[in-house]
């Protein structure tokens, strides 16, 4: 089994330069997963000149490992969207991730992409372990409001394969997304417009609008992150880290699966459970391929991280007992107190994304959009809806609470936390530990060469420390979610400065 993203494995993509020179451009996008070349794709189509920038490979990092589900129905209910936003403000969610599907499919028909894009219907159950009667009423709830506000949705007995109550979404959709992403990013480059890979932003001047990339300056008049957790920027410190209180990170788990042929309809399904599980099923020649995730849980808060792995695939074994199971790999989802991603300008001139939950590649379709039309000085029907800024509303307070009260459990507990004293002598090849050196917690890893590598256990966001994942090899922080290399590199923020040398 490989411990890697199928999609990766499967599509490689072009390499792009590293920019080697001062630039100036209408607008800079930093980040090249699907929200950042969807932005620089509109924006160039806009009539824009663009330069995006991305610190490792275009497409590899949070869209390189997705699921690729397409859909416009939200983690969190409709009912309770209409609860918390109002029947009008549920809708218009529902139809952002529906117009995102649309904007898709028309790139692709436009552009002539080859990337498996296919319409597919979508289905919502309760869970093969059992269920009540009031899942079944709310399930029901569901279908009715969504058809209600024009969504061809209904309540069906029993859903195709699995044979249990759940709810049916016409014209939801899948696709391969490094087919797609590795064609449209070919389009951005030329005419004043450039695509820049193992390029950081290293440091931004708010006062002459311009980024730090290696040596050289980028001069912009318009700044887009679209990285998934939202750099600093031009915002200031202060603001900055009381947003990140608003984003609780989790990692999701996956696997890639040869199945029988046309023993499941070729559609995507997910459960009540919580977290759920989702399966899409992809047709071939001579069998079927499954991508299979669920687990959910708070970055860094687990230590045992081969444990989700191990849960998940007993419950695929359980579901199609014939599966194959040929890849894993992990993800991260940034969730939102009312389940509804931040969009919008969060300073002068900057505009952000963030907060996808389980939609990040509508919601990151979406954020272009709405970028585009933040540039171009256009109107946007979802700007106040997911504004970065917007008010508080009922319900969502406790959820809030909820979500960040145990940060500072985590910043105090890892003082404390056990190590192997001073040694390394009993750490395998492959895996990593903290220790106990000259009074400093230091993250220590072993190289499959017997190598020991160090560097500080401090997370470089917000002081915690760090944690070994020895299922990803990976340094997670359990406060926030940053991630990074075993030799200290970030992976994912928010923290922006690697783990330093001990």
């Amino acid at each position: 089994m490989k411990r890697s993203s199928f999609w990766i494995d499967s599509t490689p993509i072009k390499r792009f330069p590293t920019l080697q020179s001062n630039l100036n451009t209408d607008a800079l996008v930093v980040g090249a997963g699907i929200t950042g070349i969807m932005t620089a794709y509109l924006l160039k189509q806009a009539g824009l000149k663009v330069i995006l920038t991305e610190r490792e490979r275009v497409a590899s990092i949070d869209t390189g490992h997705t699921t690729a589900h397409l859909t416009y129905v939200t983690d969190v209910g409709l009912h309770e969207l209409a609860t918390n936003f109002g029947k009008d403000h549920a809708e218009a969610a529902w139809d952002a991730g529906a117009a995102a599907i649309d904007q898709i499919e028309n790139i692709v028909t436009e552009e002539q992409l080859d990337c498996e894009f296919q319409r597919v219907p979508a289905y919502l159950h309760v869970p093969v372990d059992g269920f009540s009667k009031k899942d079944i009423s709310s399930l029901k709830e569901e279908a009715e409001l969504a058809s209600e506000f024009g969504f061809d949705a209904r309540y069906v007995k029993r859903v195709p394969y699995f044979e249990l109550p759940g709810v049916h979404f016409a014209n939801q959709a899948k696709f391969h997304p490094r087919k797609y992403l590795g064609q449209l990013i070919a389009k951005i480059n030329g005419a004043g417009s450039h695509v820049f890979e193992k390029s950081a932003v290293s440091r931004f001047d708010a006062k002459k609008r311009r980024a730090r990339v290696h040596d050289h300056w980028v001069s912009f008049e318009r700044l887009i992150i679209a990285t998934n957790n939202p750099l600093v920027g031009l915002a200031n410190m202060a603001s900055a880290t009381l947003f990140q209180t608003k984003l609780a990170l989790y990692t999701s788990y996956v696997f890639g699966a040869r199945v029988p042929l046309k023993v499941i309809p070729e559609c995507i399904f997910w459960n009540t459970r919580d977290p759920y599980d989702y399966l899409r099923i992809d047709r071939r020649k001579d069998f079927d391929y499954a991508i299979f995730g669920g687990e959910d849980h708070k970055t860094g808060q687990i230590k045992r991280t081969e444990k989700p792995y191990a849960r998940l695939l007993a419950r695929l074994k359980r579901i199609i007992p014939a599966a194959h199971v040929d890849y894993r790999w992990s993800g991260q989802i940034i969730s939102t107190p009312d389940g509804l991603p931040y969009i919008g300008e969060n300073a002068e001139r900057q505009f952000i994304s963030t907060g996808f939950c389980g939609n990040g590649i509508t919601f990151g379709t979406i954020s272009a959009i709405m970028a585009r039309d933040w540039a171009t000085g256009g109107k946007n029907p979802w700007r106040d809806l997911f504004a970065v800024d917007r008010i508080k509303i009922k319900g969502a307070t406790w959820n809030y609470i909820r979500e960040n009260k145990d940060y500072p459990y985590y910043l105090i507990k890892s003082r404390f936390a056990r190590s192997r004293g001073n040694s390394v002598r009993e750490l395998k090849a492959g895996d990593g530990t903290i220790i106990k050196s000259r009074g400093k917690k230091v993250a220590a890893y072993r190289t499959t060469t017997g190598k020991v590598l160090k560097v500080s256990a401090v997370c470089t966001h917000m002081g915690c420390l760090v944690r070994w994942n020895p299922a990803e090899s990976t340094w997670d922080c359990p406060c926030h979610g940053s991630r990074f290399k075993p030799t200290g590199e970030v992976i994912a923020g928010p923290a922006e400065e690697p783990l330093s040398p001990a």
